[in-house]
């Protein structure tokens, strides 16, 4: 879920944890800077004479009332900050929308990708606030890029799903890459899918590419080392003699 203005609850884009946050607006800033206030003095007002306390009393409250009167000329009205329950790190808002920091609560790229597929990955996540569609057309481009790593040309995703389809791909995984593939065309062509003010569908196509570089990638690759840690050298020349008659 990506942050959200105002909200009690959000996954802090610094520690990834779902925590309370606690807001400094404009409208609540000002009672909160006076309480502070108050309490800077609260032990010194409590060890002096009734009298002076009322004056220091006194001094507080007028002062405070001036402070609050001018606080929106310091603050304004459409700035706000969120303070992380979980790590006390902040987020900056403007406007209700965020602008620091601007990398995103999505998950990291799977390790098995390419480091170049890795690098687009990154990059469509620093844009996903401020531009989906520019995220989702990163997306699709480290599908395509992620299809060539496996073997395929790389050139046309629709003609390499196909091929992928013939040697008998998983229907799961084959409606993963025509999902990434048709929201993706959607962000470099116009269609029918909506994607400037839809970041959590572009959102979730993170999760998607994951998913799809798990199946391809790193399953077979854990299959492929496991096969060669356990199975002896000899066992194997004979399976490969197996399969050549």
């Amino acid at each position: 879920m990506l942050p959200e203005h105002g909200s009690k609850k959000f996954k802090c884009p610094h520690c990834n944890t779902f925590a309370t946050q606690q807001w400094f607006l404009a409208h609540n800033a000002s009672n909160i800077s006076r309480e502070i206030l108050n309490d800077i003095y609260l032990d010194y007002r409590s060890a002096v004479s009734d009298y002076t306390q009322k004056e220091i009393s006194n001094f507080l409250r007028k002062v405070g009332n001036i402070f609050q009167s001018k606080f929106y000329n310091f603050i304004p009205n459409g700035f706000s900050v969120a303070t992380c329950a979980s790590c006390n790190n902040f987020t900056l808002w403007v406007n209700g929308e965020i602008v620091y920091p601007k990398k995103t609560t999505v998950p990291p790229p799977n390790e098995d990708l390419d480091e170049s597929i890795k690098a687009l990955y990154i990059e469509a996540s620093t844009i996903l606030v401020d531009s989906p569609k520019g995220s989702t057309a990163l997306l699709r481009l480290a599908l395509q890029m992620l299809l060539k790593q496996i073997g395929k040309s790389g050139k046309k995703i629709n003609d390499d799903i196909k091929d992928l389809v013939t040697e008998g791909l998983s229907p799961k995984i084959q409606q993963a890459l025509d999902l990434l593939r048709v929201v993706g065309n959607n962000a470099v062509h116009p269609g029918q899918i909506n994607l400037d003010d839809n970041a959590e569908v572009a959102e979730k196509l993170f999760s998607i590419l994951n998913f799809i570089a798990d199946e391809l990638i790193t399953k077979p690759k854990e299959l492929e080392d496991l096969y060669a840690d356990l199975i002896p050298l000899d066992t194997q020349a004979h399976i490969r003699t197996r399969d050549q008659k």
